[in-house]
């Protein structure tokens, strides 16, 4: 009997730009017995936090149904020399299968895990659930896919007898930038991100073909890296090397309206920075007083449309926000809502909550006074 063996299709890359594949070296042994997929690998590399590619993915689930049973359930398929296989033995049964499958989380983090559960039965209602990690640092990527009705003799035109899969990213990613406008005054330092009041998990349906994010959820994702000095040039902000991004589930989300709730009483949605501001000469700027010198600052989740206000973030979609500090010359953002540091300097900062950190450029209105004359003439007689 042969060893189950599985080839991995190409990935769907939503809204990444991706195109160029190749034909992963196919040597499964041709037999119509052997439950195999076709393979198409993204030339990409991967890290852990990065994008899930076939040519990275070590491991993967399926679940096969068929003839109102089920065939085998969460089955781990683990990366070989060139095919993807399974401990256990498969092969076709004389009747079609449903398969569905989707890739194991690798962080191993026992506080901090993202989260894959599936719930993938006879009924109507297969689904996984989906709880990225909090850290940013400890996120993974999610992708999915399914083949329904397939049968062994439906994959005679294929080389390898396989059946194709199609992987779809369905988490949102974003990657936070940041610069500073106005190095020539000001330096401005950033040690630490967080997004904040986002719904932390969500619910794939397979036959919806949708994820639905749980409102009940809501959480907050953070990552600490090496101190930053901001330049003129927008660089990523969230970790040390450089290529950090963030997974989260797909969410039509309420932000933070700083104008009308500046302390966030309404919990939307904001980014915050851990900053440190000071002019170039070393006086501090924010936060003003303190004996940490960095502070959080924070603004609104923004629209994903430049033009309109929507804050459907989509999933699938790549999001790159930039921070741009000082670019109109004033401002540096607001005072965090929540966690709030020294603005105005008396060592207060319950009453700085949500306050435009900067402001107006300080100018002068100058006049000179007329010279006062009155009862000035002095007359020395000799």
């Amino acid at each position: 009997m042969k060893r189950t063996t599985l080839f991995l299709a190409g990935l769907a890359l939503m809204a990444a730009g991706c195109t160029d594949t190749e034909i992963v070296n196919n040597n499964a042994p041709e037999t119509s017995q052997s439950i195999n997929f076709a393979a198409y690998t993204s030339k990409l590399t991967r890290a852990l936090q990065t994008d899930v590619t076939t040519s990275n993915l070590t491991s993967f689930k399926v679940t096969a149904i068929g003839n109102n049973s089920i065939y085998f359930e969460d089955v781990v398929f683990t990366k070989g020399v060139d095919v993807w296989e399974s401990a256990d033995e498969h092969i076709w049964p004389n009747y079609p299968l449903d398969f569905y499958a989707y890739n194991t989380p690798e962080n191993d983090s026992d506080v901090d895990p993202t989260g894959f559960v599936s719930y993938i039965k006879l009924d109507d209602n297969k689904n996984i659930k989906v709880t990225p990690a909090k850290e940013l640092a400890h996120q993974e990527d999610f992708v999915v896919a399914k083949a329904l009705r397939q049968t062994s003799a439906g994959t005679s035109t294929n080389e390898h007898h396989a059946v194709n899969l199609t992987f779809k990213h369905y988490l949102t990613q974003i990657i936070l930038h940041a610069k500073n406008s106005y190095t020539e005054r000001y330096k401005v330092e950033v040690k630490e991100a967080q997004i904040k009041h986002i719904a932390g998990s969500g619910i794939y349906y397979f036959a919806a073909d949708k994820m639905t994010a749980d409102a009940n959820s809501m959480t907050d994702y953070s990552a600490s890296f090496t101190s930053k000095t901001l330049t003129n040039v927008a660089h990523e902000v969230m970790t040390d090397d450089g290529g950090g991004k963030a997974y989260l589930v797909p969410q039509n989300i309420t932000p933070w309206v700083q104008s009308t709730d500046p302390t966030n009483t309404s919990g939307g949605a904001y980014l915050a920075l851990k900053v440190k501001i000071t002019t170039v000469d070393g006086a501090r700027f924010y936060p003003a007083t303190g004996e940490d010198e960095y502070a959080w600052m924070a603004v609104p989740m923004p629209s994903v449309d430049a033009n309109e206000r929507i804050y459907d973030y989509a999933p699938g979609k790549k999001y790159t926000i930039i921070l741009n500090f000082f670019s109109e010359r004033t401002s540096a953002g607001y005072v965090d809502p929540e966690e709030p540091g020294d603005l105005d300097g008396d060592g207060d900062t319950d009453d700085d909550k949500g306050l435009p950190i900067g402001g107006n450029v300080i100018k002068f209105n100058a006049s000179v006074d007329d010279w006062d004359t009155t009862n000035t003439t002095i007359t020395i007689n000799l």
